[in-house]
């Protein structure tokens, strides 16, 4: 493995690897646990939804201007940017510490901002500094990182929480993720300058994106079902461990297990996935993330969630990695699609953040007139199955048979 990474990566992609695996660090000691501490705050699923709600908004909202900003000025400005705004966003809740609850719609926003900056910049500086030939492996590199992280940190949290005073121990952790971030603003100034000429053409894109007879179309309709899922998913999964266990130390235990079981996945999917390969691989991953939710209808406890995450985590980089391949393949076959990288990836985003807030207002209604814990699940049945609808959107742009164009 370590000589298909020296041979396929250079400088550049480990220097973007860096600032992944820390933003990967930080976002696993502390937002892991982020709707944890506000649930203990008020214990309410609606400030949950509201919070994560405004989040999204945020992100596609800021999508739109830092794809202008990244096309006017430099991509790297705007990761930098959206490192930087995360930073603050922990220095925030360590300011406002238990009144946080009392302004969740803010901090969402807050947050979302920072997000949004980063994954735009993140995602075009993915797309110039990798190939068709070695995006795979760097996908299974960078998912293999972000495991290895995802292995340390929560177990460490869950630990410094419980061992000491609670509400002390998560301000502990949001300052390790404060100075995490800061490192990562400083390996960002190692990146090149990276800025593009040309207009903002993003209403362009958009209009390809309607076009059906072309697979820009395909990719947008998969990455918003893509987004209902994440939507739920990436917040729920986490409190619902809490919430069967009542223990930090467990959740941050839960996700060190499962991103030890992503670990070995990325590794296996990094040296054995090729293009040929993806869509079985996708298939394969969707039917299975749909089945590991199934334990959790019938048994609700810690243990039928961590069957549920460590099936998430092991099936995932199967169905993922195809798909992050397949969208930026699209966006790189023409010249022309290449000009246009940075509002491709606005474009793809926005549908993605489309189904995310799809999702959450859905939940938002749900826990309205179902709040119990266990009605939940009932809600998340059909979510869970979303990712077979995605793969089957997707492979309308990987037969071949469209031609992306402008």
């Amino acid at each position: 493995m370590k000589q298909l990474i020296h041979k396929h990566l250079d400088r550049e992609a480990w220097y973007l690897l860096t600032i992944s695996a820390l933003h990967a660090i930080s976002l696993a000691l502390s937002n892991t646990f982020l709707n944890v501490y506000l649930w203990k705050l008020k214990q309410n699923f609606l400030l949950i939804g509201w919070y994560n709600l405004t989040y999204h908004i945020s992100v596609a909202v800021t999508f739109v201007f830092a794809g202008w900003l990244t096309k006017k000025v430099d991509r790297v400005i705007a990761i930098r940017l959206g490192v930087a705004i995360q930073a603050l966003f922990y220095l925030t809740v360590l300011f406002l510490g238990t009144s946080a609850a009392d302004y969740v719609v803010l901090l969402g926003f807050f947050i979302g901002v920072g997000s949004g900056f980063y994954w735009l910049a993140f995602n075009v500086l993915y797309f110039e500094i990798t190939e068709r030939e070695n995006r795979d492996y760097f996908n299974g590199i960078s998912g293999f990182t972000n495991s290895l992280a995802g292995i340390i940190a929560p177990i460490l949290s869950g630990w410094i929480i419980t061992r000491i005073n609670h509400f002390t121990g998560y301000r502990i952790i949001f300052w390790i993720s404060l100075g995490i971030f800061i490192a990562a603003v400083i390996v960002s100034f190692f990146l090149k300058a990276r800025s593009s000429r040309g207009s903002y053409r993003l209403k362009e894109v958009l209009r390809i994106a309607w076009n059906r007879e072309n697979k820009w179309h395909w990719i947008n309709l998969a990455m918003l079902v893509q987004g209902i899922r994440e939507g739920v998913f990436v917040f729920i999964t986490g409190l619902l461990v809490y919430l069967t266990a009542r223990s930090e130390l467990t959740l941050g235990t839960f996700y060190t297990v499962c991103n030890l079981v992503s670990l070995i996945s990325y590794y296996f999917v990094g040296k054995w996935m090729t293009p040929e390969r993806r869509i079985k691989a996708m298939f394969v991953g969707a039917i299975a993330l749909g089945v590991c939710f199934l334990p959790y209808l019938f048994l609700l406890n810690t243990w039928s969630m961590f069957a549920f995450g460590i099936g998430i985590f092991l099936f995932f980089p199967f169905y993922y990695n195809p798909i992050l391949s397949i969208v930026f393949d699209v966006i790189g076959e023409k010249v022309e699609n290449v000009e246009l990288r940075v509002e491709y990836v606005v474009s793809r985003e926005l549908a993605l953040n489309i189904g995310r807030i799809l999702s959450v207002f859905g939940f938002i209604i749900w826990i309205s007139y179902y709040p119990d814990l266990i009605h939940i699940r009932w809600y998340l049945l059909p979510i869970a199955f979303m990712q077979v609808l995605t793969w089957w959107l997707i492979r309308k742009a990987a037969n071949g048979k469209r031609v992306a164009s402008t």
